[in-house]
């Protein structure tokens, strides 16, 4: 009777902790469902109550181009075609998001007008830094003047469709962000964007001016002659104190 009592008390302690882990485990679970179901909640909060998100400006690629004619008598690039040249390749750096391509026109042999004009632009092109690829454009017929192509791809924004008005915004006891919110100033800002580049990148940093900074390095280390047309180091000095003097 003894060692009868003995197994079922094992068997019931072994029940027991069986149990116990059971509920544990599915303490467990229903806390890791429960932490799912706030951060599903909160990113949907987030999500409702950022325009970015409900409403995204969309992108589209438009080609840039420049036509260089290039008349049989050509010596090079006329300064009306130079001044052309330098204003397109300012825009590309502002606003291009693809690399420069020039197209010459093609045939059996280029001729020498072509070829100077080539030279000038490509002289333009590497004074400005622009990478390039140089590529052969169809033959040009006898009756048309040949041109010398630029071309660049910019990004255009498109503004988002603001159409979702079938929700009674008087009515919300809930609080919760109508469809439409914020999507009047997302299509806003697409339509006014003058560079729409800038909605995807940071321009490049233009070298700064040393002249203010030559002028407070001049003055805290006491030199005299600051840059800029201004002497930093000559306050510096009147304001220290002579030596000798009370």
């Amino acid at each position: 009777m003894t060692g009868r009592a003995q197994l079922s008390g094992t068997g019931a302690r072994a029940a027991v902790r069986g149990c116990i882990l059971a509920l544990a485990a599915a303490s467990v679970l229903a806390l890791a469902a429960c932490d799912r179901d706030r951060r599903l909640d909160d990113a949907l909060a987030v999500e409702l109550n950022d325009p970015e998100r409900r409403h995204p400006i969309g992108f589209n690629a438009r080609a840039e181009t420049l036509d260089v004619e290039v008349p049989a008598d050509a010596e090079g690039l006329s300064p009306n075609q130079h001044i052309d040249v330098f204003r397109f390749l300012k825009f590309y750096k502002r606003e291009a998001n693809s690399r420069l391509v020039i197209a010459v026109p093609g045939g059996p042999r280029p001729p020498a007008s072509i070829a100077q004009s080539l030279q000038g632009i490509q002289r333009h092109v590497v004074e400005a830094g622009i990478d390039y690829r140089l590529t052969r454009a169809r033959p040009v017929p006898a009756n048309e003047i040949p041109a010398i192509r630029l071309v660049y791809r910019r990004p255009v924004a498109v503004p988002p469709t603001c159409d979702k008005w079938g929700e009674n915004v008087a009515r919300n006891e809930a609080r919760i962000p109508y469809p439409n919110f914020g999507c009047a100033t997302q299509h806003n800002l697409a339509i006014m964007v003058d560079n729409a580049r800038d909605m995807q990148r940071p321009q490049e940093e233009d070298p700064r001016a040393g002249e203010r900074r030559t002028v407070t390095w001049s003055a805290y280390v006491g030199q005299s002659g600051g840059g800029g047309g201004d002497s930093g180091g000559g306050d510096a000095a009147a304001k220290k104190p002579a030596l000798g003097k009370k």
